[in-house]
């Protein structure tokens, strides 16, 4: 191995255990502590970018499972197996210090897991200090001294701290190039931050606090790299703003952003631009002076206001465009023909453009596309002719696409109504390279008008079941699949066939029972399903929505880990939680991002014997932000994690049902009382609470839309108290849930 290539392989020992690493961060991570051979062929980037492929050739890293393959967002993430992890450590043993591990001599890259220490209390000589990350101390509060002294630091990573306000003290680090200082929690940064004149990177997503930046900012000539994503309380940018030389600007969910686009003009270096959930952009005419850009997210960003001419402008470096909408009141029902000059374009996600009626004529150029999504594109037309020459790509998803057309054909001769994706069969066949097809309740609009429907739905899925390089094929919520063809025993590829809401599915081929590389089979809703047709569940098969959680022989481990990739399920019933043998399958499991779940069921067998205590466990298996329906069952410790006992309105926004459900040893409720759309709460078998007050309404404006509330079996319950104190004197007294409609009390004899 090149020297180069071994010092770089050895830092990724600073990234610990376990965690996934973000390419480009590792890259610039490299880049900002000059482990890159000069050269005068390549950028330190793309030099960068071969040390990495090579890596990923020696196996020393691994795409991470959950975000693999084109079809995900742009950022791509590596995994790096302990085994190797301990390698990368031994050939840096000289040289990083791991607060944890006693004896460290290392000197020049520092591991802290305290960041309520100054730094001096770990070295002798901070000022040697090039790269100083802390891990895992995200409850504990930054020392303003945690850095002190070390006015050499070329990267400096905050990502797992507790971060109330930058120091000052950062003015000092003025060799600084890399600031990860995600999630602070003060309204503003401290303005000497400009005077980091070297600072390339700086990372500050999720700072939902800070309402200002520093006036001055246009003045770090290096930055290139700025991520105020999640920063949600910026009104506007200051104006030196636009001077900036950015390559990188992520200003997503940005929501009180305004007047941002007069500056974005400026910015004509920038490759990636993120404004998705920035609901006050208003004209996009600057991306007409960005040609440098490859990357463009503009996801549920478009206000009715926007005409098509302003959605796109010509960009022919553009790899990566995102324009997906969850708002229903877009009018715009075309796109420019300058689209057509998107000749590089790789992404493209139209995702939810419910009034879109057309693609462009010059969509036949887009001969480079490898991930389309058209899902509930409703209105649109002509889909089977625009993929006919799209034959690069990997991933296609056309659920409920063009459903909406057969409204119109309703006023049409019965000679003239047909199916707005009749072709459909033919353009499908010749996507040889498809991995991933979703189509979603969209064959039932396939066979609109046609004599032998049942016909059609059988020629059609036999000709997808001639794309031999599929893996995932989504087929839910499509009433006229009564049976699958046996070729789709030749899908030796596949491993998740998704089937959920087929109602009139009636049997699986046998064939099935046969293909060892299926790991995902989802049959929820299924209800005329004969189930002897259906393969069992084992170590390596996963029968979704009901997952039971089983030991493996020999103890030492479960098959929960088999959920990693579970991404699209919108149903997840995990049981026999007990079984899980260590809170590390659970961490694997990373059920906090699994955006799709809606309905989550996490249960525990009463008195079975544990390996592992349910309130660590928990503490692992914390919902996706977007979940609807919770229930939580023979849950057997006394307190809940940090993730229950810290809700805020916005954790959970739309969260309506919670059933909790024989948890005997719990003596406190969490503050549920925060949520804002819980409707329906079920308290049931809770017998070690004694007294429902103010905590369970965690504030002031408690269960805002609750309706309808059930206390059962609850034997220990002594007093509840229907009025809370919401001021700090307790002076103001507010009735619990003034919405409730319907209470009941059941088996609660105290």
């Amino acid at each position: 191995m090149k020297p180069c290539l071994k010092i770089c392989f050895g830092y990724c020992a600073m990234f610990p255990k376990g965690q996934r690493i973000v390419k480009d961060d590792l890259i610039c991570q490299w880049i900002c502590l000059d482990l890159i051979e000069t050269s005068k062929i390549y950028s330190p980037k793309q030099l960068g970018e071969i040390y990495v492929d090579e890596l990923l050739g020696m196996s020393f890293l691994q795409h991470s499972k959950w975000f693999a393959g084109v079809h995900q967002e742009n950022v791509t993430l590596f995994t790096m197996h302990d085994l190797v992890h301990d390698l990368a450590s031994s050939v840096m043993v000289d040289e990083i210090l791991v607060s944890s591990k006693q004896d460290n001599n290392g000197e020049r890259y520092a591991l802290l897991s305290d960041s309520t220490k100054p730094l001096h209390s770990f070295t002798k000589f901070p000022a040697k200090l090039r790269a100083l990350c802390f891990v895992d101390c995200a409850k504990t509060e930054l020392h303003y001294d945690a850095f002190s002294g070390a006015k050499y630091l070329r990267v400096l990573d905050l990502s797992q701290c507790f971060v109330q306000k930058l120091p000052d003290s950062i003015s000092q680090l003025r060799q600084l190039r890399y600031l990860s200082a995600p999630g602070i929690q003060d309204t503003m940064i401290p303005d000497c931050i400009t005077k980091l004149s070297k600072l390339v990177y700086l990372n500050l997503h999720g700072s939902a606090r800070l309402r200002s930046l520093p006036v001055s900012i246009g003045e770090m000539d290096s930055l290139m790299h700025l991520d105020l994503s999640g920063c949600s309380g910026i009104r506007r940018v200051p104006q030196s703003f636009g001077k900036l030389k950015l390559s990188y600007l992520d200003l997503s969910n940005c929501s009180s952003l305004k007047d941002v686009s007069e500056f974005l003009g400026n910015l004509t270096k920038l490759q990636y631009l993120n404004l998705s959930y920035c609901q006050y952009v208003e004209k996009l005419g600057y991306l007409g002076s960005l040609t440098e850009l490859r990357y463009f997210l503009f996801s549920s960003s478009c206000s009715p206001g926007l005409s098509q001419t302003d959605v796109l402008g010509p960009s022919t470096k553009l790899e990566y465009l995102n324009l997906s909408t969850e708002f229903t009141d877009i009018k715009i029902k075309r796109l420019p023909e300058a689209m057509g000059c998107f000749i590089k374009l790789k992404y493209l996600n139209l995702s939810g453009w419910q009034k879109l009626k057309e693609l462009p004529r010059s969509w036949g150029n887009l001969q480079n596309l490898m991930h389309l999504d058209l899902s509930e594109c409703l209105m649109i037309n002509g889909v089977p002719e625009a993929l006919s020459r799209l034959s690069k790509l990997q991933y296609l998803n056309l659920s409920y696409c063009s459903s909406g057309c057969l409204k119109n054909q309703s006023l049409l001769r019965d000679s003239e109504k047909k199916s707005p994706l009749r072709g459909l069969k033919e353009a499908v066949a010749n996507l040889t390279e498809l991995q991933n097809l979703y189509l979603s309740g969209c064959l039932d609009t396939l066979i609109y008008e046609e004599v032998e429907a049942d016909v059609v739905c059988q020629n059609f899925l036999a000709y997808v079941c001639s794309l031999s390089n599929l893996e995932e094929l989504d087929l839910s919520y499509n009433e006229c699949i009564t049976t699958l063809p046996e070729s789709i025993g030749d899908l030796r590829k596949l491993h998740t066939l998704i089937l959920r809401g087929c109602y009139h599915l009636s049997q699986l081929p046998k064939v099935l029972l046969k293909n060892d590389n299926l790991k995902q089979l989802n049959i929820s809703g299924c209800h005329n399903l004969d189930k002897s047709t259906v393969p069992e569940s084992d170590s390596s098969l996963i029968l979704l929505p009901q997952f039971a959680v089983q030991a493996l022989d020999g103890g030492s481990g479960s098959n929960l880990v088999l959920l990693q990739n579970v991404n699209s399920a919108t149903y997840l019933d995990i049981s026999k939680l007990e079984n899980v043998v260590t809170v590390e399958e659970a961490q694997s499991v990373r059920l906090k991002e699994k955006k799709m779940i809606s309905t989550l069921t996490l249960e525990w067998t009463t008195d079975a014997r544990r390996f592992v205590e349910d309130q660590d466990l928990l503490g692992e298996l914390e919902p996706p932000r977007d979940l609807e329906w919770f229930i939580l069952e023979g849950y057997n410790s006394v307190a809940f994690p940090d993730w229950l006992m810290n809700i805020a309105p916005h954790h959970f926004p739309s969260l309506s049902r919670i059933y909790l459900v024989d948890l005997p040893k719990c003596t406190c409720l969490p503050p549920l009382g925060q949520l804002p759309q819980l409707e329906i709460l079920s308290l049931d078998g809770m017998n070690g609470i004694t007294k429902i007050d103010g905590e369970f309404c965690g504030g002031a404006g408690a269960f805002p839309s609750l309706k309808n509330l059930y206390i059962s079996n609850m034997e220990s319950l002594e007093e509840w108290q229907t009025k809370y104190s919401c001021s700090e004197g307790g002076g103001v007294r507010e009735l619990m849930s003034p919405m409730l409609k319907l209470l009941k009390i059941d088996h609660c004899p105290s």
